[in-house]
């Protein structure tokens, strides 16, 4: 497949974890729904925890007209349309803006509901980025009367060839364009309703994931908490991955689809019943090399770089660089997004082969130009700081994912937390189980954060277990509940397997 229709395929992947298939749950806290929980909290627990200030979520109307807002500049972005769009579905009415940022082709959208509930959320993109994500239909933020903000990462190019020799645009796609997008959209806010946001979130999956902590860590100023679903703390560790991978005798993707079937084969029955997740992954011991049939038809180099994949890539000096996969069906993108970040991001040179690619020769490379130069990843230290103004993070990553490791994520994820001491309660983290990158796989991959991370901020609910569904052509197939880890969904021994109320959240 050519390059620019596998970053299309990505994009379109994480586009769905971002916004199609965020839907609306039941949020649960100590097996009470929170809107029971929500009743009986009193105005000086509110406080406490971090809600009950005199910020309003007051539905508001705009005080212009949403044509009067074409043309405007704002800070250095000019509108360059404005348009109303009827309500559909769950969706109220919006004005949709569109802008520009002055001498660019940084892109960015506002979507400004009829009616406002005085919140502020912004999108995170996905892949390259290069396009502003498409929102789905049944919209969270938008549902409940948010204004959302998306932008194209600074740049029109989905392949990332643009990064090639460009530094304002890498940094752009590095970070910069958050801020930009951030500052756009609340301007743009404040000028049709004639008051600024009560309340900003920021959520995005995959490099919208990595968006989300960098809001945190770096523009921790502007959000009061953010969803980062399958973030890349650890760009540096995850080029070598990638690259690493492109050298690797690698099966097709039908043979890995064989492999990811043995893996649940062997682990399935681990969580207590035999029903195609491997809902306790964190007990599964696969190898690639023992457990494929035969029949598969593995190569000893394609079973090799199967298991070198799902263990942990480390140094020379056995210092751990990337955790290793899970046991979702791995992706065929490796190659092309490892050489594309080492082509134009990191070497800018796009002729470089990687035939000459070695882990520990490139790695203080890659780190020179990711975690030096451009800064892309977040800080632990700065989200830690981010959690100790009493701001709150929530981390999701599908344990199947086969493009980035939810093992490094919980890895990393670790000294963030070292670092947040008592702090790190302001953070919560799930592990969907058989869910692949963003969306996908086997398992409930339809869940909704937005509204429980609101309820945690605005009116100090904690979030717990929240309900997943797997929804296929509208009919819903089962349900998971949405464990926080390090707890898994456990089958009670009775019960459909296919209803999340047969589970219980376990640690073992």
């Amino acid at each position: 497949m050519h390059s620019f229709i596998l970053i299309n395929a990505l994009v379109n992947v994480e586009h769905q974890g971002d916004f199609v298939k965020l839907r609306p749950s039941i949020l649960r806290t100590h097996g009470a729904p929170s809107r029971l929980l929500a009743i009986g909290v009193t105005a000086a627990a509110l406080t406490a925890c971090g809600g009950g200030d005199d910020r309003s979520t007051t539905p508001v109307k705009a005080v212009m007209a949403c044509g009067d807002l074409a043309g405007q500049i704002l800070g250095n972005v000019q509108v360059t349309a404005a348009a109303p769009v009827a309500a559909a579905g769950s969706v109220p009415a919006y004005c949709k803006v569109t802008g520009t940022e002055i001498g660019t082709q940084h892109d960015i959208e506002v979507r400004l509901p009829e009616t406002w509930t005085q919140r502020f959320v912004q999108q995170g993109g996905g892949g390259f980025d290069g396009r502003i994500p498409a929102v789905g239909a049944t919209n969270v933020a938008l549902a409940e009367g948010a204004v959302l903000t998306a932008n194209n990462g600074g740049h029109r190019d989905p392949t990332g060839n643009v990064l090639l020799n460009n530094e304002p645009v890498t940094r752009q796609y590095a970070h910069t364009a958050i801020l930009t997008a951030t500052k756009f959209g609340k301007a743009i806010a404040a000028r049709y309703y004639g008051r600024d946001p009560s309340y900003s979130y920021y959520q995005g999956c995959s490099n919208g994931g990595r968006g989300a902590l960098n809001a945190a860590a770096k523009y921790g100023a502007e959000f009061d908490a953010v969803i980062a679903g399958a973030p890349t703390m650890n760009l540096t560790g995850q080029i070598e991955q990638w690259t690493r991978a492109s050298k690797l005798t690698m099966p097709s993707d039908t043979k890995l689809a064989a492999v990811a079937a043995a893996a649940i084969e062997k682990c399935d029955a681990l969580d207590g019943v035999s029903d195609g997740i491997v809902s306790n992954w964190n007990a599964c011991q696969f190898d690639a090399t023992v457990d494929v049939p035969f029949s598969v038809g593995l190569t000893g180099p394609e079973a090799t770089a199967v298991k070198s994949l799902m263990t942990d890539l480390k140094l020379a000096n056995g210092s751990t660089i990337y955790s290793g996969f899970g046991t979702g069906q791995l992706s065929g993108f490796f190659g092309f997004l490892g050489v594309g970040h080492m082509r134009n991001v990191v070497l800018n040179d796009a002729t470089w082969d990687p035939a000459a690619f070695d882990v520990d020769t490139y790695f203080p490379i890659i780190s020179a130009a990711i975690d030096s130069k451009y800064s892309f990843s977040a800080s632990p230290t700065s989200l830690a700081d981010f959690m100790k103004r009493g701001k709150k993070v929530i981390v999701w990553h599908g344990s199947d994912d086969g493009l980035l490791s939810h093992k490094d994520t919980l890895r990393t994820w670790e000294t963030v937390k070292a670092a947040a001491g008592e702090a790190s309660a302001n953070s919560k983290v799930y592990i969907p189980v058989g869910v692949n990158h963003c969306s996908g796989g086997a398992g409930a991959d339809q869940f909704d954060l937005l509204k429980p991370l609101m309820a945690w901020v605005e009116q100090g609910v904690e979030p717990g277990t929240i309900i997943a569904s797997k929804v296929v052509n509208n009919i819903t197939q089962l349900t998971r509940p949405l464990c926080v880890h390090p707890t898994f969904p456990k089958y009670n021994g009775t019960g459909d397997v296919n209803s999340a109320s047969s589970y219980t959240c376990s640690t073992s």
